[in-house]
């Protein structure tokens, strides 16, 4: 005689919770692995679970800044004190590297450029000024150095930089901002100001006022500042940023536009942002016009078909470039758009401070925007490939907007000078010198800080955390 036992609640119950972990751990595996892996092809199964996360979001941004575009094809008049008035016009060749363009020029030569600090100084005056303690009442995280400007000088207060990328990405800031200051016509008339920047991708602390490498829509707390890649970055074909772009001038000689590939190129690490990267490398993948793949910046013996190692000086052989965003915004688009190529972007979630001056229509169309998810990317293609005059205007109006104006050393300064004013409008009056206690319960003045001068000397283990914390 058989006996089958029946199936009572408890037992059902179990089942169900035996299931639901083993679901959870395929779950957590499989995303994982799609988030991890640089594997080019995934299963379709991993390919569903792959959250989206900050990668392919609902809102992108798009900035109408045609009149900025207008008004810098115009010349400036600018008053000479020395001389009669004469007329002053921004000219790349003899202007772009000019770090000590006053006020005046800089406003003339650069429409459009200042607008986020703009926006920055406009909300913060709807919400009282910027005080000390906004800037004292959290503890410094990951990339984030604490400073200040006084009497024309760039004095460091606290710094927290974790490894060596964040000490580099730290000093390069740094580094560009003395610059700015250092360049200024009338250095002791720059403004006295203490501020807290953060080289990290990812803003920490959103609802700081702080000074941040890109934000998105919502974050209107925090003020854009040039990236560290506008001073130099330790990279395969990178280096100083004038650098790049030189090479870029003299691989266009060589190869001008008609020697160009005929196709898009694109060179990334997927896992930087799983989901939208990979729907740009599906949505090219077997089309004759596409050279887009994977990259490992530490391998450039990276031998994957398709795959092969291209600096940015060598993807300007390429008519047209990809851009996708990466952790947050890629601070590869400044290198790009140094070729004279046509920039194919997705819609951008994140905006860095020169974003106002894309344009993706118009007679002075700089960049081709498409979906967040690259559905229209053949479409694009094949029309731009079909129109190759209209995709030279474009790639013309790319060199003429960035790498001629926007993205030079001078608009760079300008921007930092302008941030150090709309800054100071807004914030406290920093002190050079603060009461201590000398021990015998008397007070006495204490400088605050040391010079960047002398800080960029100290040891690694200096400059990541300074000053180091009471034992």
């Amino acid at each position: 005689m058989i006996l089958r036992r029946r199936c009572g609640a408890s037992d059902c119950l179990a089942w169900f919770f035996i299931s639901g972990i083993a679901l959870v751990f395929f779950l957590i595996c499989s995303i994982l692995y799609g988030t991890r892996t640089e594997n080019p092809s995934l299963p379709q199964v991993v390919q569903e679970v792959l959250p989206a996360g900050r990668c392919l979001c609902q809102q992108s941004t798009t900035f109408e800044c045609s009149t900025c575009l207008d008004c810098a094809t115009r010349p400036a008049i600018v008053a000479n004190t020395t001389h009669a008035q004469e007329t002053w016009e921004f000219e790349y060749r003899r202007d772009g590297s000019n770090y000590g363009l006053d006020e005046d020029q800089c406003t003339a030569a650069f429409p459009g450029l200042f607008e986020d600090i703009e926006r920055a100084k406009n909300f913060r005056k709807g919400r009282g000024l910027v005080m000390q303690k906004n800037l004292t009442d959290f503890e410094l995280t990951k990339g984030m150095v604490r400073a200040m400007i006084y009497d024309g000088q760039l004095y460091i207060l606290e710094t927290f930089l974790v490894d060596n990328i964040n000490r580099q990405k730290a000093i390069a800031s740094l580094a560009s901002l003395h610059r700015a200051v250092s360049a200024a016509r009338d250095r002791p008339s720059i403004p006295n100001v203490e501020f807290v920047l953060s080289v990290e991708d990812l803003p920490a602390q959103p609802k700081k006022p702080l000074w941040m490498l890109a934000r998105r829509a919502q974050d209107e707390d925090l003020w854009l500042m040039p990236d560290f890649g506008w001073w130099s970055w330790d990279m395969p074909s990178l280096g100083a940023f004038d650098e790049v772009a030189a090479e870029a001038i003299q691989r266009e000689r060589l190869e001008p536009w008609d020697a160009k590939k005929e196709k898009l190129v694109w060179r990334g690490k997927l896992n930087f942002a799983p989901k939208l990267r990979r729907a740009l490398v599906d949505a090219a993948k077997g089309k004759p016009w596409s050279d887009v793949g994977q990259v490992k910046w530490e391998d450039t013996e990276f031998k994957e078909p398709g795959a092969q190692f291209l600096g940015p000086v060598d993807q300007c052989n390429y008519m047209f470039i990809a851009h996708a965003e990466g952790r947050s915004y890629s601070g590869a688009l400044k290198y790009r758009q140094l070729c004279r190529s046509v920039i194919v972007s997705h819609k951008l979630q994140w905006i860095q401070h020169y974003h106002y001056l894309l344009l993706a229509s118009g007679a002075k169309q700089n960049y081709v925007e498409v979906e967040r998810d690259f559905k229209d990317l053949s479409s694009t293609m094949d029309d731009l490939i079909a129109h190759p005059e209209k995709a030279k205007r474009i790639a013309d109006n790319n060199v003429k907007t960035f790498r001629e104006r926007y993205l030079t050393g001078a608009a760079e300064a300008c921007y930092w000078r302008a941030l150090v004013k709309a800054w100071k409008e807004v914030s406290f009056d920093p002190v050079l010198y603060e009461k201590v206690e000398d021990g015998q319960k008397k007070k006495r003045n204490q400088k605050r800080g040391v010079r960047y001068e002398t800080f960029i000397l100290y040891d690694y283990n200096t400059q990541i955390e300074w000053p180091k914390p009471a034992q």
